[in-house]
């Protein structure tokens, strides 16, 4: 979200004060009803990347999107990712176009004819993904299924790193890192985010038609969220709308936490994973991971920053694989992920996963356009049946058999009128 223009404050952008002169690159220069997908992302970090490193100078990235990351460190971590030219045997046509910017639906059951194994990796409703998929075989011919074989089979053969990479997770206590992202959000309403939201709100307004709040800038976390209270603005007494607005800070830091769990997650189950397969490169090219413990901010000079300049003294002065430091402090050796668990974890970034990809429908569970739900991998469906609102949803259709078969107890108990002829 920092890649757009403006909005300081909600997407949280390092303030210019506290930069000290250090330069950022591919930050706030997309205007808000642009779209920004991660192969523009990508060519625009390489570039920056790539100054950078003629200047003689070491580039430090930094963030939180990390399909993006992914996509920019590995190699061959999307579906047909370094597709060249040479491969490309046809140009797209009027009717390839018109298919892909239909109807999602549309893509979907064009996808599951041509390729229903890579159709089972992908969401029904995730649009870029299928998109891509479907371009993939328009302009080349291939299977993607096949093209992601052909990339796992390379990662046999060499590292997956672009560069070589050191990277470090700077690391909080759970329960002191909820506390610090509910005050970040009330700090920002206090710094003036509601001047930033009400701006974005009048150029949504201002859309024909309306935005869809999955897609560029509208994702934001800090808009949707206020979106009923800004919708209902004039409607409201005084005490409705401060009440409307608490809701929408709320569900700010709601939705903040959820993704702060969302990128641990991502650490151990993607991150992990990718960077083990370089054990056996012995870790030439870099890619092991150091946890850095910022649990405690008064302790961040010992804890943090000495710590992590001496891992990049060591990385830079003799070399990748000679860093000496343990990899995570004792005291959070548990959770970080060792090599038993990383081979062990049911992943489908390895070669051979796409035998596990499939489709789970639950027949209680709707998704935002009614439907079924759609859990994608068994991981996935274990995760949706041992979650509140699966569990919530099979007592709420228990209780309605419950109720409906005593109903039906009822009126059998209860004379017709044609049996009363004869009472």
């Amino acid at each position: 979200m920092q890649v757009y223009k403006k909005l300081d404050i909600i997407t949280n952008k390092h303030p210019l004060k506290e930069r000290d002169g250090i330069t950022h690159h591919v930050m706030d220069h997309v205007n808000w009803n642009e779209e920004y997908f991660i192969h523009r992302f990508s060519k625009e970090a390489n570039n920056a990347i790539e100054d950078i490193h003629s200047r003689g100078k070491i580039p430090i990235i930094i963030g939180g999107t990390h399909y993006y990351l992914q996509n920019l460190l590995f190699k061959n971590k999307t579906v047909g990712e370094n597709i060249n030219n040479s491969k490309v045997t046809r140009e797209l046509t009027k009717d390839d176009v018109e298919l892909l910017d239909g109807p999602v639906a549309k893509m979907f059951d064009k996808l599951r004819q041509i390729d229903p194994i890579i159709a089972e990796k992908f969401h029904p409703e995730d649009k870029r993904k299928l998109r891509r998929a479907l371009e993939i075989y328009m302009t080349t011919g291939q299977k993607p299924s096949e093209i992601y074989h052909e990339q796992k089979l390379d990662e046999l053969e060499d590292t997956s790193l672009r560069y070589n990479t050191l990277l470090f997770w700077v690391y909080s206590d759970p329960e002191i890192l909820k506390d610090r992202l509910d005050k970040r959000v009330d700090n920002m309403m206090e710094l003036g985010a509601l001047d930033e939201i009400n701006e974005l709100y009048e150029f949504y307004r201002a859309q024909v038609p309306v935005p869809d709040c999955t897609t560029g800038i509208w994702q934001v976390i800090g808009f949707k969220e206020f979106l009923p209270w800004l919708e209902s603005t004039g409607s409201l007494n005084k005490e409705e709308s401060s009440r409307w607005f608490n809701q929408g800070v709320d569900r700010m830091k709601i939705r903040t936490r959820q993704y702060a769990k969302y990128q641990v997650k991502w650490i151990k189950k993607l991150l992990a994973v990718e960077l083990n397969k370089e054990a056996r490169f012995n870790f030439k090219y870099g890619g092991k991971l150091y946890l850095l413990d910022a649990s405690d901010l008064g302790s961040w000079n010992e804890k943090v920053r000495e710590v992590g300049l001496s891992i990049a003294n060591q990385f830079l002065t003799t070399g990748p694989s000679s860093v000496t430091h343990v990899q995570a402090p004792e005291h959070l050796q548990d959770i970080f992920p060792d090599n038993s668990f990383l081979d062990n974890i049911n992943s489908n970034k390895k070669l051979g996963s796409e035998k596990n990809w499939k489709h789970y429908e639950c027949k209680v569970c709707k998704d935002k356009q009614g439907k079924n739900l759609i859990a994608v991998g068994e991981e996935n469906w274990q995760i949706h049946l041992k979650s509140r609102r699966h569990k919530r949803q099979l007592g709420s259709g228990e209780r309605k058999r419950k109720h409906e078969q005593m109903i039906n107890q009822y009126k059998k108990l209860t004379p017709t009128s044609e049996d009363s002829l004869y009472i």
